[in-house]
């Protein structure tokens, strides 16, 4: 057969004897019936598919053998460093995005143990430090923690720092000119609390954000607007969990329109995952099997993410630990089961920190896990697990500038080409960074993807926990993400959700909404991915009362 014969010939899809990967058909009989059998009746091509096919059997069945899974490619990650000299500087453990002047590109805050509180400004793809100009603090306590939230829904996002038993910070953004700070005045002073995963989150559904901090040394703290101060709740709802939680994720597992809560809690205290039932919280960890099974007290959860990972509409979740780390897949009907080692993610690894990430916007949601080897040196040991669909390759990063996290991770598009690139915490090297790398994926896979941003109904402020879902045209799912309630160890970036979308080229968009106990959706058509090519595809709820519910 020449080659112009065989690019004339029609894809029939099965097992890519001839074009299309075996994972998009849905009906071999309509396959055979409708599309192959006229082909082979037709004399002009039943020579040529007996060629092809005998000819492509031998390569199908060779790459079903060396392959994880049929159509799944591994590719190695290509990010590069930026900046070293900026971001040099030692002991740094947390780090978030957010648009903190509203110029239309993501900036970026980096908190350090040494106690200095670095903003990173972003123009036009260079960034620098300003945080000491506009009134962050520059050293005095221990700062481990660091969240984005516009708390008095004024268009400026504000600033929540937590502290190692030092008291906890708020920061008010004056139209970013400057951060002024609230803590006592609004009531969210903790003097004693080790703070550590804080999360902006409007729990009750009332349209104000409340806030979350968990302590790793005593109850969490769970608080809400009330006349322009914030008031404590927790042990009024159930929430006061004296266990040392670390990390914190919130989302709506069950689906029934209020946002639950999964603890990653230290040591040998079993994590916790609390149900909202609306007026008060329940742990079901323990009946879900959640609670992360037999520890010691040099184990425990440390992290937590949330991620659709084999896109089926449904959230999952990871724990980082300090032992053996899990990944639990949702079935959708309230139910969770251990899916660690069949999905390839097994290892007793001492993890801090996880978030999600599609690096080569292959339409496949990465894991990227930081950590450290335990001891005297404790250097970063980090892994990056490509999704192969069927399972999860293990990228060893030792050696490439990926591997400078023993903390903070944070996915973001910040230079706004389409890709995903990230910035990483490096607290206990002291050879001093805060790594801060660009994606080189090239071209033609940057621009097959689409940021989404999600906001209230004023355009205000990041609607966390809400779902985003991308389907194509057919009403087939691509990608599901969630709106973040905080991951990647102790912060809480404000930014857009990010679907790489491979081989199309106009969507639908499906956003679900939690408000007062319900599920609405809003839907948008007919998107095409090329017309938002280094923007973002922007959200705002809609209070019309005709819009879906499920």
């Amino acid at each position: 057969m020449t080659s112009n014969e065989s690019s004339k010939l029609p894809k029939i899809g099965i097992f890519n004897l001839i074009g299309l990967n075996y994972v998009e058909i849905k009906n071999f009989s309509d396959l055979t019936f409708n599309y192959l059998m006229p082909l082979v009746l037709e004399p002009k091509w039943k020579n040529i598919i007996m060629r092809q096919l005998s000819r492509n059997l031998i390569l199908c069945i060779g790459s079903f053998i060396s392959s994880p899974l049929l159509g799944a490619e591994i590719q190695n990650p290509d990010f590069y460093r930026i900046q070293p000299d900026t971001f040099g500087a030692n002991m740094s453990l947390s780090n978030a995005w957010g648009d903190y002047d509203n110029d239309g590109d993501l900036d970026l805050v980096v908190a350090f143990k040494n106690g200095d509180v670095r903003l990173y400004n972003n123009a036009l793809g260079g960034f620098t430090n300003v945080g000491q100009y506009l009134g962050l603090p520059t050293g005095g306590k221990e700062r481990r923690s660091i969240a984005w939230g516009d708390y008095n829904a004024d268009g400026y996002l504000d600033l929540f720092i937590g502290t190692n038993r030092q008291g906890n910070e708020l920061y008010r953004n004056d139209q970013s000119q400057a951060f002024v700070e609230v803590t006592e005045e609004l009531g969210v002073g903790i003097p004693r609390i080790s703070a550590r995963q804080i999360s902006w989150v409007d729990f009750d559904n009332n349209g104000t954000l409340d806030l979350f901090v968990a302590d790793r040394v005593g109850p969490n703290a769970l608080f809400i607007r009330e006349n322009n101060v914030f008031i404590e709740i927790s042990q009024k709802v159930g929430l006061d969990d004296d266990r040392a939680t670390v990390g914190a994720c919130w989302f709506d597992y069950n689906q029934d329109g209020l946002l639950d809560l999964f603890l990653a809690n230290q040591g040998d205290d079993m994590d916790a995952l609390y149900r909202n039932n609306g007026e008060n919280f329940v742990d079901v960890a323990a009946e879900l099997g959640l609670e992360g099974g037999y520890r010691t007290s040099s184990d425990g959860g440390v992290d937590c993410s949330v991620g659709d990972f084999n896109n089926d509409g449904q959230f999952d979740l990871f724990v980082a630990t300090y032992g053996y780390n899990k990944l639990y897949k949702n079935d959708g009907h309230g139910g969770f089961s251990d899916v660690t080692e069949a999905m390839g993610l097994t290892g007793n690894d001492h993890m801090v920190g996880a978030s999600w990430g599609d690096y080569n916007n292959d339409g496949w949601i990465d894991l990227f896990v930081a950590g450290y080897h335990d001891g005297d040196a404790r250097s970063p040991h980090d892994r990056l697990y490509q999704n192969l669909k069927s399972t999860f390759h293990e990228m060893n990063l030792e050696g490439s500038a990926l591997n400078g996290a023993d903390h903070g991770i944070q996915w973001a598009d910040f230079d706004s080409d389409g890709d995903l690139d990230i910035s990483l915490t490096e607290g206990y090297n002291m050879a001093g960074r805060h790594p801060v790398l660009v994606n080189n994926l090239d071209e033609e896979r940057r621009v097959q993807s689409l940021a989404v941003n999600v906001s209230d109904d004023l355009g205000i402020f990041n609607r966390a926990g809400s779902e985003v879902r991308i389907y194509d045209l057919t009403g087939r799912l691509l990608g599901s993400r969630l709106v973040t309630t905080g991951d990647g160890h102790n912060s809480q970036s404000n930014k857009p959700v990010h679907f790489g979308l491979p081989n199309v080229n106009t969507v639908n968009l499906e956003v679900t909404f939690l408000t007062k106990g319900e599920r609405k959706i809003q839907r948008y058509e007919n998107i095409r991915i090329d017309e938002y090519a280094n923007k973002q595809f922007l959200v705002r709820q809609s209070n019309d009362t005709a819009l879906s519910t499920e």
